[in-house]
């Protein structure tokens, strides 16, 4: 109303200044959850990444394992053995699949 000086209280005025400030606090709150929630999904990314980094480490211990075996002395009487040439492209498969996965996490 105009012409009309309003006087609060001390009670009335501390109130209001408690007010102001849990609405701040509150702002500030959601902004925090929101940093925090960028933080867990860049996390996330970077754990995928270092799974399926260790996912083609893995895959390359075994083919060097196989190119291992593949040169090792075989006896005539071992059976279902596959021949080192078939080990060979099995491992360049392999490799080839640790190249694209490379590839694609370094874009």
């Amino acid at each position: 109303m105009p012409g009309k000086n309003f006087h609060l209280t001390p009670l009335e005025s501390r109130k209001q200044l408690l007010l102001v400030e849990s609405e701040l606090n509150r702002a500030q709150l959601i902004n925090e959850l929101r940093d925090l929630k960028n933080e867990i999904h860049y996390l996330q990314d970077q754990v995928h990444a270092i799974g399926s980094l260790a996912s083609s480490a893995a895959k390359l211990a075994t083919t060097f394992s196989a190119i291992g075996n593949a040169f090792t002395h075989r006896d005539s009487t071992e059976k279902g053995k596959s021949s080192w040439i078939s080990s060979l492209l099995n491992g360049a498969r392999t490799g080839a699949s640790i190249w694209g996965a490379l590839r694609s996490h370094l874009k």
